[in-house]
């Protein structure tokens, strides 16, 4: 008898025990914008390029294709009567800067596509 009671008294004490709470959701964290200069690294001619590729296609097109050293010479003499608001010093700079930064030995970086959505011209 003693033992039925005990048995009663903890099944009671359990049934009205309170719920554990519900474990808070984790937060999530927004998304880190993606930087240009995540991709394109300090250097001289880094800021002309991120300056100046852009008004006539997406900047990032700037860093596909893989060029070799002719490759990037012949963009560059393809370039000059496109940008003749640039001096040569400066246009040494950039295409210096991106022959270095963007060649045939180096992995072609990947950007979200929303950044290239205006298109590359084509070289």
């Amino acid at each position: 008898m003693i033992v039925v009671i005990l048995i009663m008294v903890l099944l009671s004490a359990c049934a009205t025990a309170p719920a554990p709470a519900p474990a808070p959701a984790p937060e999530k964290k927004a998304a880190e914008p993606f930087r240009l200069t995540s991709v394109f690294p300090a250097g001289p001619g880094q800021e002309k390029v991120l300056s100046t590729c852009g008004s006539c296609h997406a900047v990032g097109c700037a860093a596909l294709g893989k060029r070799t050293a002719a490759n990037w010479d012949n963009v560059k003499k393809s370039h000059k009567d496109k940008m003749t608001q640039i001096n040569a010093a400066d246009l040494d700079a950039m295409f210096g800067y991106l022959a270095s930064n963007f060649n045939d030995s180096k992995p072609e970086p990947v950007f979200p596509p929303e950044l290239l959505a205006q298109g590359c011209t084509p070289f």
